[in-house]
């Protein structure tokens, strides 16, 4: 078993960029990647853990919103192919989703009933994304002004209420054409699972909906078999675990988001932003200093619970939470090798 570990540790860490060279990673999520800003935080501790590391993020988010909105109608995979799209390509998918905006009704009706029926949804109006749409538009101009041309050497795909039993839909089906975008560009994929259905508000005496958990993680290890991905963020794992507590204390205090609100609080983000450090390089986090998260969103300089925006951690907490996302990872990853 040590043996299998340190092999499984050795690959993902041996893939690791070399720390002379910039490291540039795009990240295309919703509020789950900027609620305490992810992308942030994974640059603050990928740099700690080396400090002559020059990380560079970019982040393209439309709130609320999944992988297949992303791909299907607001063209993010635009931003995954900057280095070597043309202007004429960008022209031609403004003009594509100034299309999108003169009806109410889904270009590929079909498609879109197909995609919500496979996570047990019907009626979803197609006029609701309209107004993400404009943005996307708003994005693409952006970029047809000015296009830096980076080259990504991970791209992050978030899910979000979109991971589905069924194979080839939902979150596996959308990040998974997302993925070959990204490997044709030279990119490799970092899959972040998400996980809202698990984040608890209060403490619970054992795991919470653990049968999404189980899902999740499931889709995860089918998706890291098939993509090969850089690494996957096994955010319904690791809570999973939390939640699950010892034999002489069942359950966790722990809560993973606010009261108040249906995004997660510092804490969770604290764990993703370890889980980030341990997938990608493969080390333990619990040598970093890094141990803070504010709250980007504020009511009168409170955060939504009413709490400070800023939540430091104590060493014992810290250390602890750090070792739960290195454990999740090291139990994630060792789960695909199996599956291989």
């Amino acid at each position: 078993m040590i043996l299998r570990i340190a092999i499984v540790l050795l690959a993902v860490a041996s893939a690791v960029p070399s720390s002379a060279e910039e490291l540039n990673i795009l990240f295309l999520g919703n509020s789950f990647t900027a609620r305490h800003d992810i992308a942030g935080l994974v640059e603050q501790i990928l740099e700690e853990g080396d400090p002559t590391a020059d990380v560079q993020v970019q982040r393209v988010i439309y709130g609320g919103q999944n992988m297949f909105k992303h791909s299907t109608y607001y063209f993010s995979q635009s931003f995954i192919e900057q280095s070597t799209l043309t202007e004429k390509t960008i022209t031609q998918r403004i003009a594509t989703m100034k299309g999108f905006l003169k009806s109410d009704t889904a270009p590929n009706p079909e498609e879109w009933k197909q995609h919500w029926a496979a996570l047990g949804k019907t009626n979803v109006p197609f006029a609701d994304i309209h107004k993400h749409i404009t943005r996307a538009i708003n994005n693409h101009e952006a970029l047809l002004r000015d296009n830096p041309k980076t080259e990504w050497d991970y791209v992050v795909l978030q899910s979000w209420r979109d991971v589905s039993e069924q194979p080839n839909q939902g979150y596996e089906r959308y990040a998974t054409k997302l993925a070959e975008i990204v490997k044709a560009q030279g990119g490799e994929v970092i899959l972040y699972m998400t996980s809202p259905e698990t984040q608890n508000e209060a403490p619970v005496t054992e795991p919470y909906n653990v049968a999404s958990a189980e899902r999740d993680t499931a889709v995860g290890l089918r998706m890291a078999k098939a993509l090969q991905p850089k690494a996957v963020i096994p955010v319904p794992l690791a809570i999973k675990n939390i939640q699950t507590g010892d034999s002489d204390k069942p359950g966790s205090d722990l809560v993973f988001r606010y009261h108040n609100d249906g995004h997660p609080n510092q804490i969770c983000a604290f764990l993703v932003a370890n889980l980030f450090y341990a997938a990608i390089t493969g080390n333990r986090p619990e040598e970093l200093a890094f141990n803070s998260v504010t709250e980007t969103k504020l009511k009168d300089g409170k955060d939504p619970d009413g709490g400070e925006p800023t939540v430091v951690f104590d060493n014992e907490e810290k250390a602890y939470l750090q070792r739960m996302a290195y454990e999740a990872v090291l139990e994630f990853n060792l789960g695909s090798e199996n599956e291989s």
